[in-house]
């Protein structure tokens, strides 16, 4: 990726040049308009200059030059000593003549300037810069300021040469005698060798505190970034370009400290000159040398490593001259230096702008620093040459410098994050697939594994026919083998969630023995024809632990699973102890064993344990690794102890949790349950839904919830309070916490199912586990629906509206559907009628007149009628019955007899209306008259106890099982179909029809009583 300044390199590099060019000319501009006087043979005259102006003045010119003396004001006062000569400041006077004698770089002076000012009075400054090697300035006969101490030997003296501002007063004179006595014996130049500055004293101390400030910010500025770049190559220490930059920044920022305001020497006043010495020197032999293998590890195959080997060896030569000669202060050293460093830079430059043209990233901060290195060069050649003020030009180069190669480091870092990024989005998208795969491989394989289960037990059960018993077994082989498969499937699927870190677990406060109870209730669905006792000793309500229920349950299942697996017959017992804070529960099995060095491969995954060929790895080799990494993230340990022959011990431990307060022994003795810890009912909605929990926070969860959604909620809070409330009074829904002790929601779902139908009371389990084997148990004690724990509250609302929904919708549908057939009733009996009628009017007036009469008291019965549920009194049926029948006789006359066996107790009892008179003339003209010589209809009604029994039989043709059709009756007979549904719909009941050919039918069927 290209930054903005990479695409704009034409616009960086002309900015580049003005912010150089302007580095340049504006300072040389400003001087050559500034006010610069001129001394002229010691004297200077300063009177156009304003002394309460901001304007400086450097006092460059001719200096009165007394050698080898160092005076002070009190003897030049009496003007007796002349000089012996005038000296140009800024210069040195190493070279210079005194008569015939040639000044050497060694030695002593004292330097003089009278000045004539416009002014007398106010406080005025001195600013010096570099005066070498030390000196002591005096103004009006007063010293104000010094750096070392000058001296007339090397013994004595002490070589400073620290920039510093002197103050002084006028006090009424106007003219100014600065004496200024100068040292050096160890300095390949000496003298005033650069200019010192004249100028009002605020102004003065501002110009120091700017130069100060300037140096501080460019030294500290490389030296955080020096430690800034050594930081980080330990971070990535395979990039030697950043420890080579971060000591090129270091020699930077140490090489800025002992010169211009010269820092080093302000934080260290005491350091002696040598050591300075060396440190300045060997600092500038480190920026060339770390800069040249900066370049080097940066542009791998542009810098020749020739070059780089030859500067490698003449800084390592200069530097041990450094460090063992006297040459940092002897002049042919000094003077190669410059050079040297010039060269050194130049060729950096050099390949940094080769490098550039290569159109490699970043090469506009290439660039950039290519323009630097020559800007430092030739800055560092003027300073030299007009023997200027450090800050002359301001150090624009160095920074740009450091920053331009401190971009180019980080664009290679972000290149390298961008591409290490997008191979990790690879990666995460390779990853996303893998894991994409393996869940759709998994979906897929679940499918046919599916279909191979149920295929399977389908004809086990005897689909296809009878099996003999080698088919049978061999079946049921491949049966288990699929149900071993797709547990394996989902076992790799929560391995894969546990290696990404995908599991949440919400842990509470769980209830052992519930747990334990709804896994051995599944197991004992699951090993119903295997000679095996599972036995939880667990009492309810006794061993709570702190852990997620859903993993539990998991981890209990798989635990129980391993045991069932490998124990042929005997037992599984499950117990529970508390061991101070922790709950121990152990699954022992009467099973094969397990070698003692074996005990620790069984928990390891597939991947470890892929050399285990025996059969106690059952082929799977992730259940009891899962169980242990679950406990594990709960807290929690798995152990195994096993002798081969002797069964199992899986011992699992878990935190111990607190007793809940509706589980202490003390609240069980209370005579009833506060109706706000296990029982209450909220809401006022036409719905009546029934939750049953043992945890009081879910039971409460709930009805809030619940009741806001308009039903009437009860809660209660065990399986045996459930019973005693649905025999009280209807409700719409149940909701059943399988995990409940004593009763589990399997058991409390079957004994509903006892009393209800799946229509008339749907039932909603919630379950931690969602096992097949869970599944199928729970939907075969009769429940509509599962929900998995933990249920977000949304789905929960969902699940609730289309069960009470659905229910509601079947019955309305039911309700139409009886309602239609009840009316196809009526004219199938009044088309029959209407024609014995029409018929006897032409034959027997008097007979269709009392046949009239019966049909009239049909109508008014049957038109009594209102709804598909309207209940009648048997007497009232019989009085239908009785009115169908002589219309019956008329039209088939001594063919047919009716014989009624009536209990009397029975006539008050109620019957769903018109139930009765169908079955009797289904017996009159499909049973009977299908004779030639007819039959005998007996109508039997009896009350016993609290059931009414109703029998109709026939001696009519009868009918075989082939005949009998979806319904239990024959052919396509309306009637009966009608009665089959409404008994169904109402009491859940069926007609129980006996037939044969040769004997006649019977047709009976009870219901509950229903009396006034």
């Amino acid at each position: 990726m290209r930054t903005w300044l990479e695409n704009k390199p034409r616009l960086v590099f002309i900015l580049s040049a003005l912010v150089y060019a302007a580095t340049f000319f504006v300072p040389i501009y400003q001087h050559q308009h500034a006010y610069k006087p001129v001394a002229v043979s010691g004297t200077m005259d300063l009177r156009e200059w304003d002394c309460a102006s901001d304007v400086t003045v450097p006092l460059n010119g001719e200096w009165a030059f007394y050698w080898s003396r160092l005076l002070t004001p009190a003897d030049l006062a009496a003007g007796t000593i002349q000089p012996q000569t005038y000296m140009n400041v800024p210069g040195h006077w190493n070279g210079q003549r005194v008569g015939d004698v040639k000044l050497p770089i060694n030695g002593y002076a004292t330097y003089r300037l009278q000045a004539k000012l416009s002014c007398n009075q106010g406080t005025l400054a001195l600013k010096t810069s570099n005066i070498r090697a030390s000196n002591r300035i005096f103004v009006n006969g007063d010293e104000i300021g010094h750096s070392g101490s000058p001296a007339a030997t090397a013994s004595d003296i002490v070589h400073r040469n620290t920039p510093y501002a002197g103050y002084f007063q006028l006090q009424g004179s106007s003219e100014l005698d600065i004496v200024v006595q100068v040292a050096s014996f160890k300095s390949f130049n000496s003298g005033m060798v650069q200019t010192i500055t004249l100028g009002r004293q605020d102004v003065i101390a501002h110009l120091s505190e700017y130069n100060v400030l300037l140096d501080g910010i460019v030294s500290s500025g490389f030296l955080f970034i020096g430690l800034y770049f050594f930081v980080l190559y330990f971070q990535r220490n395979n990039s030697k370009e950043l420890i080579y930059f971060a000591f090129v920044s270091f020699s930077g920022g140490i090489y800025q400290m002992t010169h211009s305001e010269r820092l080093l020497m302000k934080l260290l006043p005491s350091l002696d000159v040598m050591p300075q010495l060396w440190i300045e020197n060997l600092s500038a032999l480190g920026v060339l040398f770390f800069f040249s293998r900066f370049t080097y590890y940066l542009l791998p195959g542009v810098f020749s490593r020739k070059a780089l080997r030859v500067l490698e060896i003449v800084l390592a030569a200069c530097a041990a001259l450094v460090i063992f000669t006297k040459a940092t202060y002897y002049a042919p050293y000094i003077y190669s230096i410059l050079p040297m460093s010039a060269f050194v830079m130049g060729l950096n430059g050099y390949y940094m702008y080769k490098a550039s043209l290569k159109r490699r990233p970043g090469a506009v901060y290439l660039t950039l620093s290519a323009m630097s290195c020559f800007i430092m060069m030739f800055t560092s050649a003027l300073n030299t040459l007009w023997q200027l003020d450090g800050h002359f030009f301001l150090p624009i180069a160095q920074p740009i410098l450091v920053i331009s190669q401190a971009l180019y480091m980080s664009l290679q870092f972000t290149n390298d994050y961008n591409q290490v990024r997008r191979l990790t989005d690879k990666l995460s998208a390779a990853d996303k697939l893998k894991d994409e795969f393996l869940a759709n491989t998994s979906h897929e394989f679940k499918s046919p594994l599916n279909g191979i289960i149920n295929i399977s037990q389908s004809l086990i059960e005897g689909a296809r026919g009878p099996l003999g018993r080698e088919q049978s077994e061999d079946l049921q082989l491949v049966r288990d083998i699929g149900r071993r498969l797709t547990i394996l499937v989902n076992d790799i699927l929560d391995y894969s969630r546990m290696k990404h870190r995908d599991l949440v677990l919400h842990i509470a406060p769980v209830d052992l023995s519930a747990v334990v109870g709804a896994v051995i209730g599944l197991y004992g669905y699951a090993i119903k024809s295997k000679p095996l006792l599972l036995d939880n000793r667990i009492a309810p309500a006794q061993f709570f632990v702190l852990a997620d229920e859903n993993r539990l349950y998991q981890i209990i299942r798989n635990l129980i699973d391993n045991a069932v697996k490998y124990t042929e017959r005997g037992s599984v017992t499950v117990t529970a102890s508390a061991e101070a804070g922790r709950v121990r529960i152990t699954v022992s099995d009467t099973g094969r064993g397990i070698p003692p060095d074996r005990l620790e491969s069984v928990f390891m995954s597939y991947e470890q344990a892929a050399d285990t060929n025996t059969q106690l790895s059952g082929g799977v080799g992730l259940g009891l690794f899962i169980a242990r990494q679950l406990a594990e993230l709960q807290g929690g340990t798995i152990a195994a102890a096993s002798s081969v022959g002797s069964g199992t011990r899986m011992a699992l431990t878990l935190p111990a949790a607190p007793m809940p307060a509706e589980a202490m022994p003390e609240a069980k003795t209370k005579p009833s349950p506060e109706p706000d810890e296990f029982s209450a009912t909220e809401g006022h909605g036409p719905t009546n839904v029934l939750i049953v929990d043992d945890d009081y926070s879910n039971l409460r969860a709930l009805l809030n919830v619940l009741a806001l959604d308009g039903y009437t909620v009860t809660a209660v809070g065990s399986g045996e309070e459930a019973l005693r409330r649905i025999d009280e009074q209807p409700y719409d829904l149940c909701i059943l916490d399988i995990m409940m002790p004593g009763m589990t929601g399997y058991e409390l779902c079957k004994r509903i199912r006892e009393r209800y139908t799946l229509p008339e009371l749907p039932v909603l389990l919630v379950t931690a586990g969602s096992s097949r084997e869970g599944m199928a148990y729970g939907f075969e004690a009769g429940a509509n629906d599962f929900l998995l724990k933990p249920y977000d509250m949304s789905e929960l609302r969902t699940r609730v509206r289309t069960l009470v929904a659905l229910k509601q919708a079947m019955g309305q549908v039911v309700q139409k559907e009886l309602a239609f057939l009840q009316a196809q009733i009526k004219p199938h009996f009044l088309f029959n009628t209407l024609n014995t009628i029409l018929s006897l009017s032409h034959t027997d007036h008097a007979k269709s007149r009392t046949v009239l009469q019966n049909f009239s008291a049909y109508l008014r019965y049957s038109f009594d009628f209102r709804g598909e549920t309207e209940l009648a009194e048997v007497r009232q049926e019989l009085t239908l019955i009785r009115a169908y029948v002589d219309i019956e006789l008329a039209r088939f006359g001594s063919e047919l007899r009716v014989a009624y066996d009536i209990d009397p107790e029975a006539g008050a009892c109620r019957m769903p209306s018109l139930m009765l008179q169908p079955i009797v003339e289904n017996a009159i003209h499909h049973g009977v008259m299908r004779r030639e010589e007819g039959g005998t209809v007996s109508i039997s009604v009896h009350l016993r106890g609290d059931r009414l029994h109703v029998n109709v039989r026939d001696d009519g043709v009868g009918f075989s099982a082939k005949d009998m059709n979806g319904s239990g009756t024959r052919g396509a007979n309306v009637g009966l179909e009608n009665i089959q549904k409404r008994l169904k719909h109402l009491y859940n009941e069926s007609l129980i029809i006996e037939s044969n050919p040769a004997a006649g039918t019977s047709v009976t069927f009870s219901i509950p009583q229903q009396q006034h």
